[in-house]
């Protein structure tokens, strides 16, 4: 099942330096990937106070998901990446070790970095190059499968994988524009005024099995969701349905990342 969830550009916010963002945003990747999530979206909100803690997010969930044979090539030097180095590791299937998924037959993520008249050479993160008989764009990040092991080179086709390979990183305008993006997906709203999960439950499984997938939105520290769809013009009955997935809580807020572990840890039961 397609698993996508949508966070506020305001999920920072709060926080008073970019270490201490970076350290937020560390948090949040690891429990994305945990819990195998497959898309993620950032939304501007009211309480977004730049555009940079927009882009910041984004770009911090971007290299976190990028194995880390390929950083260098994406990411150049940036000041939003100063901190990089404070960010967990994901160890998902797409961030193998030295030695690991060096088999033929294996897959792994690779990264054109340059073009010939018949092919193109890409970076594997091993000793030796890969050659994919086709051309594509330098600067390309693709999915293969190593074919063949050659002396100079090896040979890798374009593939998909079958099992979690990490999470896919958007940024949209307003949380419209994020629900506009997974309108096929059930559509999960998450606020301590929402009804109790468990009145739900049975009828929120069925249906996010029938439609595939679903979508999981998250207020942020300053505006829940009520209040998010409130600045933004934007009717709650947008959500098909809209719960509360930690009752009876014992602090007087919940942060954002705190609703997002706990969410996600209950819906991996109910769908698994």
């Amino acid at each position: 099942m397609r698993l996508s969830v949508l966070l506020p550009g305001s999920l920072v916010s709060d926080a008073p330096g970019l270490l201490q963002k970076t350290v937020k945003v560390g948090w949040v990747g690891r429990t994305l990937a945990v819990f195998r999530v497959n898309r993620v979206i950032v939304y501007g909100d009211s309480h977004t106070r730049s555009k940079e803690d927009l882009d910041l997010i984004c770009t911090l969930l971007q290299y976190m998901e990028t194995p880390q044979y390929l950083r260098k090539l994406l990411f150049p030097s940036l000041p939003l990446l100063r901190y990089a180095g404070t960010l967990p590791p994901l160890r998902t299937p797409h961030h193998p070790l030295r030695g690991e998924r060096e088999e033929v037959g294996d897959m792994r993520e690779a990264v054109v970095v340059k073009v010939e008249k018949e092919g193109s050479i890409l970076e594997l993160g091993m000793s030796q190059k890969g050659y994919l008989p086709e051309k594509a764009k330098v600067g390309e990040r693709m999915t293969v499968r190593l074919v063949e092991k050659k002396k100079d080179r090896i040979i890798v086709s374009r593939s998909s994988p079958s099992e979690y390979w990490g999470f896919r990183v958007e940024k949209r305008a307003d949380l419209r524009e994020a629900l506009e993006a997974v309108k096929g997906d059930l559509r999960v709203g998450t606020s301590r005024y929402g009804k109790p999960l468990s009145e739900v439950q049975s009828r929120l499984v069925e249906e996010a099995r029938k439609r595939g997938g679903m979508a999981v939105a998250f207020g942020g520290p300053y505006a829940g969701l009520f209040e998010v769809c409130s600045a933004q013009s934007l009717d709650p009955s947008c959500f098909d349905f809209m719960v509360n997935t930690i009752p009876q809580q014992g602090t007087s807020t919940v942060r954002t990342e705190e609703a997002l572990s706990a969410t996600l840890a209950i819906f991996n039961v109910l769908l698994s």
